[in-house]
């Protein structure tokens, strides 16, 4: 795993394993935080535009932000 974070935007992003991005979701209904998927639908990396988006994407899944390994199985614990 490894993080980026750029200073001008705020803009962050987690990477969470290799692979070749297909698209992007979003994963957060209130803020801008997006996770990228590959073709097969795992989740490679999370990206937040600010740390006060992530605050709040963490606030609507209750406070415990588990990124899934596919992103199918994050539909289902919502």
């Amino acid at each position: 795993m490894r993080i980026s974070y750029d200073k001008e935007s705020g803009a962050f992003t987690i990477y969470l394993r290799e692979g070749k991005p297909d698209h992007a979701e979003d994963f957060s209904k209130e803020a801008d935080v997006y996770v990228d998927v590959d073709a097969e639908g795992r989740v490679l990396s999370i990206e937040a535009l600010s740390f006060e988006d992530l605050r709040i994407a963490l606030e609507e899944w209750g406070g415990n932000l588990e990124i899934p390994e596919r992103i199918g199985e994050a539909r289902s614990r919502r």
